[in-house]
């Protein structure tokens, strides 16, 4: 499958936006004038490489370079800095800042669009390698290091502007019976098959399912309230009940799972941790009425 990469051209002079765009053609290319431009576009858009000239109004190319590798989500995005003002502290500055490369005007055309591909092909591999640690090898989820990235991440996000953080955690019920009574290949199956049907039944384009552990999973929701996260809940544990898994093995008669619901509150003093440590009891809450049920706090 062909993976569209994206180049944002940074430059403040129409003549020489329209070459680079002209000259590495059939690439996908987005035409900015300045710096803010261009970070209004990175926050939209998912760019693979930027060509960034130095010296421009509003906000010049060393600022940009700054911000793009001071920030977790656009510190990978490789740049290469396109100037015609040449000097070899421009060119110490940006390559100590984080750019890849530095190439002055006027250029050859050959070798920059060989830098240019050079670049690309290096990002996709990156890319693939994330991709590949961050997701569980068997059911395609998100991982147990990408949960805690996330949580973290999201934490921090959810402190600074104010807003609710929640966590779902949930596990297939009596999934160790069905295991030592179906056998493993039959476990790993039903694995598939219901995180296939989690990551139908999500609605929030924001929200991730992230296989925790096991036959256990979580769910992160940003800027939510108690209502929404039962909701969230109760969807998550009606598609897996539906899927009708066979499981005597089970007082349900299928496969079933309980779910722990936490919510900390935009404004509170506490902390991640304690956060799934109160998801985690809700879920021990939930398995103790009788499990393929829901239990749900707000600390």
């Amino acid at each position: 499958m062909l993976v569209e990469q994206k180049i944002l051209i940074v430059e403040d002079e129409p003549v020489s936006r329209q070459v680079l765009h002209h000259l590495l053609k059939p690439l996908t290319t987005i035409l900015v004038k300045n710096g803010a431009e261009a970070l209004d576009v990175i926050n939209k858009e998912n760019i693979d490489l930027v060509l960034l000239d130095i010296h421009m109004p509003i906000m010049g190319g060393f600022e940009v370079i700054e911000r793009l590798k001071n920030d977790d989500k656009t510190k990978d995005i490789p740049i290469i800095v396109i100037t015609v003002n040449h000097s070899t502290e421009d060119e110490i500055r940006a390559l100590d800042l984080g750019a890849v490369d530095f190439i002055t005007k006027p250029f050859n055309s050959v070798i920059l669009q060989k830098r240019v591909r050079n670049q690309l092909r290096l990002k996709l591999k990156s890319d693939l390698l994330e991709k590949h640690a961050s997701l569980d090898g068997l059911t395609n989820l998100l991982n147990r290091r990408m949960f805690d990235s996330d949580l973290e991440t999201k934490w921090a996000e959810g402190r600074r502007l104010g807003v609710n953080v929640g966590l779902i955690i949930f596990d297939i019920d009596h999934f160790k019976q069905f295991n030592d009574n179906y056998g493993h290949s039959a476990g790993d199956e039903a694995l598939v098959r219901v995180s296939r049907a989690l990551m139908r039944a999500l609605q929030r384009q924001t929200d991730r399912v992230y296989r925790y552990g096991g036959e256990e999973f979580t769910l992160i929701q940003f800027d939510t309230d108690l209502e929404q996260l039962k909701q969230t809940a109760e969807l998550l544990r009606q598609c897996i009940y539906n899927l009708d898994i066979p499981h005597e093995y089970s007082s349900h008669g299928k496969v079933s799972i309980s779910i722990g619901v936490a919510l900390a509150r935009g404004e509170g003093e506490h902390s991640e941790l304690l956060l799934l440590q109160t998801a985690d009891k809700e879920l021990y809450k939930a398995k103790g009425n009788g499990r393929n049920c829901i239990s749900f706090i707000t600390i």
